[in-house]
């Protein structure tokens, strides 16, 4: 399937060029390291006058909303691509925006947030079939790019769940069922950045949760019961109860980096 869709992604005006879009499809066809598409996607871009990463990023982010079978390989590229040296210009590391071009994945957070945005819109627009899937989709993402310290996007996180538990949401079949799924993704490929909400990256796990974990579980425990969801919600919330309760009975031996 994604051999099409990288096809169609070298044929878009505004992607990338080959120079970027071919060693990502070979890592993520497992011919190459992550270290080394790194290397390959950004020497074009690092030659730059003024390096643009936009095309980059924008392909990264499609991929993990139209191909979510590859959001832990592309976390782990955007990983990779934070140790590849910043470009210099000037004696001065290069900066978009204020920061650094690789090391801080310049403007990638800002084109994110555009993204999410509009994603996020979508819970008001009935006639769009696939709102909650890529809602969920790219919540799953910000989730897994804050485990591995990729980015730290815990309160877009916590505003998805605060957002699904919300009454005025919850009353609503549509908004309810939009939400829900985004909710349980953030927990499920983010507990513990969740668990030690408080702390900086990459701390020593809290041993007693974040205020809000326990109204969050047992919440989201009640919806999982209830007769009035889909039962692909429901085993999604269960997923997330059941990750829950793992990550609360030995936070201090799980690590916060997968």
């Amino acid at each position: 399937m994604h051999e099409e869709w990288f096809q169609s992604m070298a044929d878009d005006e505004d992607m990338p060029s080959a120079t970027e879009i071919t060693p990502i499809k070979s890592f993520i066809d497992g011919e190459i390291s992550a270290a080394e598409a790194a290397r390959r996607c950004t020497c074009r871009i690092a030659a730059e006058p003024l390096p643009n990463l936009e095309f980059l990023w924008s392909l990264c982010e499609s991929m993990a909303i139209e191909l979510p079978s590859t959001q832990g390989k592309i976390v782990e590229l955007l990983a990779a691509i934070k140790k590849i040296p910043d470009p210099v210009r000037n004696g001065q590391p290069c900066r978009i925006n204020g920061e650094k071009v690789f090391s801080q994945l310049g403007y990638f957070g800002a084109g994110f947030a555009d993204g999410w945005s509009g994603l996020r819109d979508l819970s008001r627009a009935p006639d769009q079939p696939l709102g909650p899937e890529k809602w969920a989709r790219i919540n799953a993402f910000a989730a897994r790019l804050t485990t591995r310290f990729v980015i730290d996007w815990r309160h877009r996180n916590v505003e998805t769940i605060d957002d699904a538990l919300d009454k005025k949401y919850l009353q609503d079949a549509r908004t309810r069922d939009f939400f829900l799924p985004a909710a349980a993704s953030q927990i499920i490929y983010g507990a513990l950045p969740l668990w030690n909400l408080g702390n900086d990256p990459g701390a020593e796990p809290r041993l007693s949760p974040y205020r809000d974990w326990v109204a969050w579980r047992k919440k989201l425990g009640e919806l999982a019961d209830s007769g009035d969801l889909a039962e692909d919600i429901k085993a999604l919330l269960r997923q997330a109860v059941e990750v829950m309760d793992a990550t609360a009975q030995g936070p201090e031996s799980s690590s916060w980096l997968v």
